[in-house]
C-alpha cells in the first residue's frame, strides 16, 4: 500500500470514530466553511500538495464518509513544468479509487472566486457506523 493510500486509510478510520460530521445537503456544499470547520478541529490534512478533509454524513439515507479535496487552480509549480490542475484532479481521483475501490458519488466543482477546484467523494459505509 502506498503512502497516499495509507494516509487516506488513517484519516478515513479516524473520521468514522470521530464526531466530525456534516449534517447538511451533500448537493449544496459551502466548501470554505467546511474546510474552516475541519481546520478548527485539527482535521484538515495535506496530501499530494492539496488540502483534504473528511466528514461523516448521510447519503441517500445511509451512513457515509464524505472526502473533500481542495486543489489550487493556479499552482506556482505549474510555471516550472509541474502538473496542471486537470492532472492533479485526476491524480486525486486515481489514488482515491485505488484505496476506496468503489466510490458512491463523486463530483468536482471549480470555484473561480476561491481559486480552487473542489473534488468531493462519498463512500457509503457497509453496515453503517
Amino acid at each position: 500500500m502506498s503512502y497516499i493510500q495509507q494516509r487516506l486509510q488513517e484519516v478515513f478510520e479516524s473520521t468514522i470514530e470521530s464526531d466530525q460530521e456534516y449534517n447538511g445537503s451533500v448537493d449544496t456544499l459551502d466548501y470554505y466553511s467546511l474546510f474552516c470547520k475541519a481546520a478548527s478541529n485539527n482535521n484538515l490534512f495535506k496530501l499530494m500538495g492539496n488540502n483534504f478533509c473528511m466528514f461523516k454524513c448521510d447519503y441517500k439515507g445511509e451512513d457515509a464518509v464524505m472526502t473533500m479535496f481542495s486543489i489550487p487552480i493556479n499552482s506556482q509549480e505549474e510555471s516550472t513544468g509541474a502538473k496542471n490542475v486537470a492532472e492533479r484532479v485526476m491524480e486525486v481521483v486515481e489514488q482515491s479509487e485505488r484505496y476506496f475501490v468503489t466510490i458512491d458519488s463523486m463530483r468536482s466543482e471549480e470555484i473561480k472566486e476561491d481559486k480552487f477546484v473542489y473534488v468531493t467523494m462519498i463512500k457509503v459505509l457497509e453496515g453503517g457506523i
